[in-house]
């Protein structure tokens, strides 16, 4: 077959999809085009994820008709005039891809008006060629419309999530953008409602909107090194670590960026107090841009630094000297002596999805039965009564597992994950029955945007469950009811955050929605590993657990139950 030149729109539609992968990449790329432009208010407005509608209002320097042409061409930019520009890049873009390769793939309007002249002029693309361009009426400042993202390109379509979970990271990317630039002003419309305001203002008031004043007041202020590079930014001390990961910002010269050397660096600087926990931190790496290459990835979200070792130990440094400088540690340690990042066991099971009917049958022949056996049967009883399960005798090791006799072995049983099927099974039978138990005083929870957008997107199914919250003005919500299954144990505040984050950070879980809320709850709800268990409490735990459909696995699909027979124990003990 004889080599050919692509059509020119195969071309831009090739480059699209390394620049646009998703709504949330239009999002970035505008803007970053109105910060580059001087704009000091910055307005997004989304429709349906971000695939019908996406605009982008700015009061920056704007252009004038000949300037909004060329900015439609490929690899055509005001940033960088020759080679040797790329080594000290000061503005987000410079490729000149973004806005042809946006237009490729979407029908594009471009309203825009410099300073001191007399109109502005309209220009609209669709498929990546120019329709028409005209006068217009319009302020200073430029308003980049775009809609049916893709839509000559289906296939891209069939590849991306829900509508509010596109919505979701397309609100992340205004928010990345405003830890960043907090002497702007950032507000975010989604399907016609405000999502968030944020005024300009100090850096400690945009953490505060942001990531609440909860979590910002449970920072520690990071301000460390000197040129080539500096360190600055807010880090949770390590009494507020949290079982999770969530609210972790870093950015390198004003850009937010994905680096594994430099989050391992800040892992490391925590040392032993992590304990396999993780913090929330937003830092900012103030580096020459000589000592930087940001032209690595096409969306410009990884970088490589000149010197390795010079970011892993400032970083590292950093974090250690903020966080433990009034007990005065040492700043002389070794990356080795530190524990934390590479120390610590970092899997995470919650949010997979569970195991297909193959990996079940397998689990179950692992452990002895191919089908889940009825408690009485187990234990040699004939009703899977309490009175009858109360005769066997159970013992909890490390406050986390259950052991018990059965007539042809033993059982031991994760009291986590055990109630965890007890929970997510209980609160699905429950639905629609909205089965609250009232809190005796109310409480009052901030959101940060992406919560509250989780938050009003499963809004209706919270309620089905037994949740009895109501939504204030801005990001507050009160909680004023739990679902009964979530028992007396529970804090509420603790609960909804933890559910509202999983539902944030897990949107790929092929699940439906009330089943993703139900498992998240379970997990949270749930007993957890290093609990004392009272007899009667386990006898409890035993008789809920076989009455499920599934005891023997969580609703992850991990294990619950395991069961040795006396043929197991006699084989390792050598008698057999």
């Amino acid at each position: 077959m004889p080599i050919k030149v692509l059509p020119i729109d195969i071309v831009n539609k090739i480059a699209a999809g390394e620049v646009v992968e998703r709504p949330a990449s239009v999002v970035k790329e505008l803007l970053e085009n109105s910060l580059d432009a001087g704009a000091s208010a910055i307005e997004v407005e989304i429709s349906h994820g971000g695939l019908q509608l996406i605009r982008v209002s700015d009061d920056g320097s704007g252009m004038g008709p000949e300037d909004m042409r060329l900015s439609l061409e490929r690899h055509a930019t005001s940033k960088i005039t020759g080679y040797d520009d790329l080594l000290s890049i000061a503005s987000y873009g410079f490729r000149g891809e973004a806005l042809p390769s946006i237009a490729s793939v979407s029908r594009l309007t471009m309203l825009s008006r410099p300073e001191g002249a007399a109109s502005a002029w309209v220009i609209e693309c669709d498929g990546g060629r120019i329709a028409s361009q005209k006068e217009s009426a319009g302020n200073r400042g430029a308003t980049v419309t775009v809609e049916e993202l893709f839509a000559n390109v289906p296939a891209r379509r069939k590849f991306l999530k829900a509508e509010m979970t596109e919505a979701r990271k397309a609100a992340d990317e205004v928010v990345s953008q405003a830890l960043a630039n907090p002497k702007v002003s950032f507000r975010l419309v989604i399907d016609g409602k405000m999502s968030f305001d944020y005024p300009a203002g100090p850096l400690e008031q945009r953490l505060e909107d942001i990531l609440t004043a909860e979590v910002f007041h449970s920072m520690l202020p990071i301000d460390f090194g000197q040129r080539p590079l500096v360190v600055k930014g807010f880090a949770l001390s390590p009494e507020k670590l949290l079982a999770r990961r969530r609210d972790q910002y870093l950015f390198v010269n004003g850009r937010r960026v994905s680096d594994r050397l430099a989050g391992s660096a800040i892992y490391r600087g925590y040392g032993p107090s992590l304990l396999g926990r993780h913090p929330s931190y937003v830092i900012f790496l103030e580096i020459s841009p000589r000592q930087v290459d940001i032209n690595v990835h096409p969306a410009k979200r990884e970088v490589r630094f000149r010197d390795d070792g010079l970011v892993f130990n400032t970083v590292r440094s950093a974090i250690h000297r903020a966080m433990f400088q009034e007990q005065g540690a040492p700043d002389n340690l070794s990356p080795g002596s530190l524990g934390g990042f590479f120390g610590t066991d970092d899997r995470q099971y919650h949010g997979k999805e569970g195991l297909t009917p193959e990996d079940k049958k397998a689990v179950y022949q692992l452990y002895g039965s191919e089908e889940p056996k009825a408690i009485g049967e187990l234990f040699g009883v004939a009703e899977p009564r309490s009175e009858n399960v109360s005769l066997v005798s159970y013992w909890q090791a490390h406050n986390r597992y259950i052991f018990a006799g059965i007539k042809n072995g033993i059982i031991m049983v994760d009291q986590h994950a055990a109630h965890e099927r007890i929970l997510f099974e209980e609160l699905l039978k429950s639905r629609e029955r909205r089965l609250s138990q009232q809190l005796l005083f109310p409480v009052s929870m901030e959101l940060n945007p992406s919560q509250k957008i989780a938050f009003e997107q499963f809004q209706d199914i919270f309620s089905s469950f037994g949740f009895d919250i109501k939504q204030f003005s801005g990001n507050t919500i009160v909680i004023e009811g739990l679902p009964a299954a979530a028992g007396d144990r529970v804090e509420g505040e603790e609960l909804i955050r933890n559910i509202l984050s999983d539902l944030c950070q897990n949107p790929a879980v092929s699940l439906e929605p009330a089943e993703k809320l139900a498992m998240s709850f379970a997990c949270h709800a749930a007993v957890k590993a290093g609990q004392p268990l009272s007899q009667e409490e386990m006898n409890r735990l035993i008789d809920r657990l076989f009455a499920t459909s599934s005891p023997y696995l969580d609703p992850h699909g991990r294990p619950a139950v395991i069961r040795l027979t006396l043929d197991d124990l006699e084989r390792r003990f050598g008698r057999i």
